[in-house]
């Protein structure tokens, strides 16, 4: 990993509550608990025993419609392979939870949560990031009017969840090892006022993690893209003024279109 500089580790050193975002902390595979990368605490060197990739995102801080076709919107600022990836079976879940000095997600920040995959093709903690070719293989985005404009939205069952999100693995996957893209896109400061998008639009918060697939599916990725082109940061569901209408039930979820070969649904049936 490349050396960040002194400013910044002595300003986490004196700084290490003062964060107002959030990261994933804790993975279940397999039934199986790894602890997430927190940069707030490390960094200048990337544990072993986790499958979260390292980045240099201290605080867990947004990406912004400016870096859409930037590297870091593929696994966060500064991200870099995971030294380790986990084993997964396919159909089943794997849990994230979101968490930063004890808070789950923030209240405010309404919005989609999307989950993206790409093989490897071969080990995960090799691979360039910028070679990979993910397919969404699930979304959630406005759950439900409420007597606030905002609304419910995925977010808020984040929340509600003890800020635990559950990822299907699509059954069938071939076996191998694969990046999970999972990412939450906040809303409260998406519209500009103006009709068009803004570098300080809407917030994105990619998280990516290592998964070794097992058993003897044979369905492959076909038909992925680059991370980099999965928004232009112009679209209309990233410039929603979500505090002035109360039904946002028309909300187009961004990025690519679902995975033929993903299960769609949600499912809450893991218990960690």
């Amino acid at each position: 990993m490349a050396p960040l500089s002194s400013s910044i580790l002595y300003l986490s050193a004196l700084f290490p509550l003062a964060f107002g975002h959030s990261m994933v902390a804790d993975i279940w595979a397999n039934s199986v608990h790894y602890y997430g990368f927190n940069p707030n605490y490390n960094l200048t060197s990337y544990p072993s025993d986790t499958p979260a990739w390292y980045t240099t995102n201290v605080g867990g801080n947004p990406l912004y419609p400016v870096d859409a076709k930037m590297p870091q919107i593929i696994c966060a600022k500064g991200g870099s392979n995971a030294n380790i990836s986990v084993p997964v079976t396919p159909g089943t879940d794997v849990r994230l939870r979101w968490w930063q000095e004890n808070v789950a997600w923030p209240e405010s920040h309404h919005g989609p949560v999307i989950n993206y995959l790409a093989a490897c093709n071969g080990p995960c903690s090799k691979v360039d990031m910028r070679t990979l070719k993910f397919v969404k293989i699930s979304e959630r985005g406005f759950v439900r009017q409420t007597d606030q404009p905002e609304g419910y939205w995925a977010t808020d069952e984040l929340i509600a969840d003890n800020g635990s999100w559950n990822v299907r693995i699509p059954a069938g996957l071939a076996a191998g090892e694969y990046v999970l893209r999972h990412e939450l896109i906040a809303l409260h400061i998406a519209f500009t006022g103006t009709g068009a998008y803004s570098a300080s639009g809407a917030e994105f918060y990619p998280q990516c993690v290592s998964l070794k697939v097992g058993g003897s599916g044979t369905k492959k990725i076909t038909g992925g893209v680059d991370a980099r082109t999965f928004y232009s940061g112009a679209e209309p569901s990233l410039r929603l003024n979500i505090h002035e209408t109360y039904d946002h039930s028309d909300f187009v979820i961004p990025g690519p279109k679902l995975w033929a070969g993903a299960i769609a649904k949600k499912v809450r049936s893991f218990t960690a």
